[in-house]
């Protein structure tokens, strides 16, 4: 049976390390355009790529805002791990507003309801 269900679990920002981050993006909204259901989650430094003011002009690269509304165009569901936000200060009204915000505990139950998980 083949995978219809995908977890891409982001735990790396996008900027200064090796795209992590845009890899994860790149993974998610390819599979959505392949017609698969995609939850993507952002916990630890990966929390940064749903903050919606975004300013990468200091270091010289684009933002990745537009991956993430790609893959809202696509049906995808953005889940960013509320602890993760509170460790680095960034509040809930800082997030794209399509973001849902969830409890760490809840995971691993994720984890299990697709048929593939992955982590960048």
């Amino acid at each position: 049976m083949a995978a219809r269900s995908v977890l891409v679990y982001c735990v790396h920002g996008t900027y200064g390390r090796d795209d992590d981050g845009y890899g994860a993006m790149l993974m998610t909204n390819a599979a959505l355009a392949k017609g698969m259901d995609v939850t993507l989650v952002l916990a630890d430094d990966g929390v940064a790529m749903a903050v919606a003011a975004q300013d990468t002009t200091r270091i010289g690269l684009p933002n990745n805002l537009e991956e993430v509304q790609n893959t809202f165009d696509l049906g995808g569901r953005l889940l960013v791990v509320k602890e993760s936000l509170a460790e680095r200060g960034i509040e809930e009204d800082e997030l794209v507003e399509e973001a849902e915000v969830i409890d760490a505990q809840e995971v691993s139950s994720l984890i299990m309801e697709h048929d593939v998980s992955m982590t960048f």
